[in-house]
C-alpha cells in the first residue's frame, strides 16, 4: 500500500469509531476447531497498530502452523 493509500484508510469514519472503542474482538477456530473470539485492547502508535489481552488469555502460536492442502 503507497502513504496515500494509507492516509485514506485512516480518515475513514469507520476507523474514528474503532480507534475510540480501544477494545475489539479476535475471532478464531481453535486447533480443537472450536470457534473463539477473545476480546483484545488496541491503541494507535502514529505508526502501528499495538495490541494486548490479558495475562490468561488464549494466544494463538506464531508463526501461525499451516494446514490443508
Amino acid at each position: 500500500m503507497q502513504p496515500n493509500g494509507i492516509i485514506e484508510v485512516l480518515n475513514r469514519p469507520i476507523r474514528q469509531e474503532l480507534l475510540a472503542r480501544g477494545v475489539t474482538w479476535l475471532a478464531y477456530v481453535a486447533t480443537d476447531g472450536t470457534r473463539r473470539n477473545v476480546p483484545i485492547a488496541f491503541a494507535w502508535n502514529g505508526s502501528h497498530i499495538e495490541w494486548c489481552t490479558t495475562k490468561n488469555a488464549p494466544k494463538l502460536p506464531w508463526p501461525p502452523s499451516r494446514t490443508g492442502s
